[in-house]
């Protein structure tokens, strides 16, 4: 893989990309939130679901194997997080691109083989199992989830001030012998012209967050007020090609494999 200056630059550019397909996705699946008839309602709900976007990448390629967003409205039902949805696209991917062997159980194979693969080195998180990357941090039902199906890294957007933090506490208390790691979306680890333009979108939707907090909106409401911020996004990232990326060797054909992924996920023209 090179050295630890190559591999930070692959983890940038990877998650440069996967916040550009999420805040992509969110704009173009936008639920505009719905407020009561009265006016009153201070948390509205919405069409569909909650503006909240899940993506799961396959370390070994960068194939995207799933990108799905909150549904609990369209279902009527709490568990349709997109997390959740994510998570079910992905199992049935991943078992009919690396299916089960006959002489593995069902166990094993999710524990061992689905998104997980054993090793503490950093070049480990980025080649073996898969990462999830979610809009806002992971409440404690689908935190709980992404620890059952051992997904090996787990990268949010905003923290959740209110329900987020249970993965910490479930992995140590259930799951400390698997080599997991979870935490926010840093891009600050590495740099190149297209991760500083990333940066520069992230760092102005953290700015309005703060206002919005302090405004008194709840962190599963935040994205309904980032409308133009989520258009941005977008707009450049259909403007970005596979010459943007600079990660070398296996790292740029599996970041080259991301883009596409998701540009194709998002019907955007490569």
């Amino acid at each position: 893989m090179g050295t630890s200056k190559d591999l930070a630059l692959f983890r940038a550019e990877r998650d440069a990309l996967a916040f550009l397909g999420l805040l992509s996705s969110l704009h173009l699946k936008f639920d505009p939130p719905i407020g009561s008839a009265s006016g009153t309602q201070s948390q509205p709900t919405h069409f569909h679901g909650l503006n909240i976007h899940g993506l799961i990448i396959d370390n070994a390629d960068g194939e995207v194997l799933a990108l799905e967003n909150n549904q609990i409205h369209a279902h009527q039902s709490p568990v349709e997080h997109g997390e959740q949805r994510a998570l079910r696209t992905a199992i049935a991917r991943i078992g009919a691109k690396r299916p089960r062997s006959p002489s593995t159980t069902v166990e094993d194979y999710y524990r061992a083989q689905m998104f997980y693969g054993a090793g503490l080195a950093d070049v480990d998180f980025l080649t073996k199992g898969a990462t999830i990357y979610t809009t806002l941090e992971p409440c404690p039902m689908c935190a709980t989830t992404i620890l059952v199906c051992r997904v090996k890294r787990t990268v949010f957007v905003l923290q959740d001030q209110k329900f987020g933090g249970a993965w910490i506490t479930i992995k140590k208390q259930f799951y400390d012998q698997f080599d997991l790691t979870y935490g926010q979306l840093d891009l600050s680890v590495a740099t190149s012209p297209f991760i500083q333009q990333v940066q520069k979108i992230k760092d102005q939707i953290s700015k309005k967050v703060e206002v919005l907090r302090k405004d008194g909106v709840i962190d599963t409401l935040i994205f309904d007020h980032l409308v133009e911020d989520l258009r941005t996004a977008f707009e450049f990232f259909g403007g970005v090609t596979a010459n943007d990326l600079v990660a070398q060797g296996v790292g740029n054909a599996a970041n080259a494999r991301t883009l596409r992924d998701l540009k194709q996920v998002c019907n955007i023209p490569t």
